[in-house]
C-alpha cells in the first residue's frame, strides 16, 4: 500500500466519523423543540458540514483510486483538476461556515446588548420616581 493510497483511506475514514457525529447532531436539533433563528443557523451549519464531510470522504476514495489511472497525461490532469476543484469547494464550505458562525455570534452579542439597554431604559423612570 503506498502512501497516497494510505492518505485517502484515512480521509474516508475520516469523512465516515465527521459525518456521524454531523448525523447525531442532526437527530438532536430533529427533536428539539422551537422553531427560532438560532435552530435555523444550526440546521444550515449542519447541512454544510454534512457536505464538506462527504467531500472530503469522495476526495479520500478518489486519492486511493490514483493507481487505476492510464498512464496518460490528459487522464492525470484532468484527475487532479477535479480533486483541486474538490478541495477548494470543502473550503468555501469552511470558510461560509466560519463567516456564518462569526455573523450569529455577532447577532447573538447584539440582541443581548439590546436587551441590557431595553433593561437600562425601562429601570430609570422608576429609579427617578423614588
Amino acid at each position: 500500500m503506498t502512501i497516497p493510497e494510505l492518505f485517502g483511506y484515512v480521509l474516508v475514514g475520516l469523512s465516515a466519523i465527521f459525518f456521524a457525529l454531523h448525523w447525531n447532531q442532526w437527530r438532536d436539533w430533529a427533536h428539539a423543540a422551537a422553531n427560532s433563528r438560532r435552530r435555523e443557523f444550526i440546521r444550515r451549519q449542519l447541512q454544510r458540514r454534512m457536505v464538506a464531510s462527504a467531500l472530503i470522504g469522495v476526495v479520500g476514495a478518489a486519492i486511493t483510486m490514483v493507481n487505476q489511472l492510464p498512464p496518460n497525461p490528459l487522464a492525470m490532469t484532468m484527475y487532479l483538476l477535479a480533486l483541486l476543484l474538490a478541495v477548494c469547494v470543502i473550503f468555501a464550505i469552511g470558510l461560509t461556515d466560519m463567516r456564518a458562525a462569526r455573523q450569529m455570534q455577532h447577532e447573538e452579542q447584539i440582541e443581548m446588548l439590546a436587551a441590557e439597554f431595553r433593561k437600562a431604559t425601562t429601570e430609570l423612570p422608576e429609579q427617578g420616581n423614588s
